[in-house]
């Protein structure tokens, strides 16, 4: 007969409920971590869809500014304005003005002395 292998355990009332309690408080904490997971997928399933958007944006561009470029004449610079020089690692280019930098502050100092020139000039 199969009743003959169980074994039975005794428990008192007390840590019958408490093991109750422990049981609930572990369903609770899993059904928030599933809660978790699926706001986590929703997002993740978002972050994929507006990362496509994206690339497609970014294509388009491509092809829009290839057929700008294609469309737009070039500048022709002559030879004397083209001359490059390397100055501390950083490449310069050196026009009629002075000794341009390449780096955003030296574009910014250039421009700020190009607009005191313009205002000493005006006044």
């Amino acid at each position: 007969m199969p009743s003959e292998n169980l074994i039975h355990i005794k428990l008192e009332r007390e840590e019958a409920l408490e093991a109750k309690r422990d049981v609930l408080a572990s369903q609770i904490a899993l059904l928030k971590v599933l809660k978790r997971i699926n706001t986590y997928r929703v997002y993740r399933t978002r972050e994929f869809e507006l990362k496509l958007t994206l690339n497609k944006k970014i294509r388009e561009l491509k092809v829009n500014l290839g057929s700008l470029q294609r469309v737009l004449p070039t500048l022709k610079v002559p030879k004397i304005l083209n001359k490059g020089v390397e100055i501390g690692g950083k490449k310069t280019l050196k026009t009629g003005l002075g000794v341009q930098d390449s780096s955003i502050e030296g574009q910014l100092q250039e421009i700020q002395r190009k607009l005191d020139d313009l205002q000493r000039r005006n006044v």
